[in-house]
């Protein structure tokens, strides 16, 4: 399976769950509502820096009431700190006995060993999270305080919404035509080089949604090519 065929199970699995628990929790008809989700590739790393700015914004966007890093559930306190190795008073899960771990966390589930579990029953977020990554990701603080200041919900939420609604050859071509105007200065796509159409693969891919195969028919490239490039 690949990475998007796991992500899709992932999310099936959470779905399942979270229903169940509705069921269980919830006083009188569980809400049943459709879910709709999906997965893509992202294409870069700006793109996923975009895309980690997106998720840890989200209390705030939903207006909780707390800035990314001050949400306890959030990863978005240990990056960059000088806290986020520290587990004062934590236990491994290794030290806890199975009658515990089932009554603490409800489940038969066994978790790994060497997570910890902190004084008020949650499990450190920096156990399961790839905190040093996104630090080397970003670079600096201030790349990373910029990009959670940044209001990408539109951008975001319009990026999905194109992934399932592909436009026309008709109006992508216009698209691209038009962009290559304003940053070529050329009109006609057969007559730029190739660092430039594959430059305007990558900004149609972002704004448009346009997928590979018609990439390759509006920038007239191999898609065998544009496969190495963007898979």
């Amino acid at each position: 399976m690949n990475r998007i065929g796991i992500c899709l199970a992932m999310l099936r699995t959470d779905h399942r769950l979270t229903m169940i628990w509705q069921k269980k929790h919830r006083v009188g008809n569980p809400v049943d509502e459709v879910w709709e989700y999906d997965a893509w590739k992202i294409p870069d790393s700006e793109d996923l820096k975009e895309k980690i700015a997106y998720v840890l914004r989200n209390p705030t966007v939903a207006r909780m009431g707390f800035v990314p890093g001050g949400y306890r559930w959030s990863s978005a306190s240990l990056v960059f700190t000088d806290t986020a190795g520290q587990k004062t008073g934590g236990r491994r899960m290794g030290t806890l006995s199975s009658y515990e771990s089932r009554n603490m966390f409800q489940t038969r589930t066994i978790l790994p060993e060497d997570w910890i579990v902190q004084p008020d029953g949650m499990i450190w977020p920096g156990c399961y999270t790839g905190y040093q990554r996104v630090e080397k990701l970003f670079g600096h603080p201030q790349h990373f305080l910029y990009s959670l200041n940044q209001n990408v919900e539109m951008a975001v939420n319009q990026q999905m919404y194109r992934e399932t609604i592909s436009l026309p050859d008709q109006d992508v071509r216009q698209m691209a035509k038009a962009l290559s105007k304003k940053l070529f200065d050329e009109a006609e796509i057969t007559a730029l080089d190739l660092p430039c159409r594959i430059q305007l693969c990558r900004l149609l891919k972002k704004q448009a949604g346009a997928s590979l195969k018609q990439l390759a028919r509006i920038v007239h490239l191999p898609l065998a090519e544009l496969k190495k490039i963007f898979c």
